[in-house]
């Protein structure tokens, strides 16, 4: 089953996100942009996401919360590359 996310399946009583790109990024820049979650931008949370909750098959919102926590966790706080990101929330999953 494939997961297609919107903003209203995102906490957004409990993590605040902008809906546009923020002052502190700058136009799409390619490859960094591939490598790289902006964690306060929404679409790019959902996209993460998402793909993160398809390569595991699942589609349950307690899953997508618990990733999304995770996500957001002060232990990944200041971690952005999408690579480590996915490990990290992984091992705090077990997934």
């Amino acid at each position: 089953m494939v997961v297609k996310l919107k903003r209203s399946d995102l906490q957004t009583d409990k993590h605040k996100y902008t809906w546009s790109r923020d002052e502190g990024d700058s136009a799409y820049t390619g490859a960094l942009d591939r490598q790289q979650v902006d964690k306060d931008e929404g679409y790019e949370v959902l996209y993460f996401l998402e793909k993160l909750l398809n390569k595991h098959d699942k589609s349950k919102v307690a899953d997508l919360h618990a990733a999304e926590n995770a996500f957001h966790t002060k232990e990944l706080s200041q971690i952005t590359d999408r690579a480590t990101l996915i490990s990290r929330i992984e091992k705090i999953l077990s997934w």
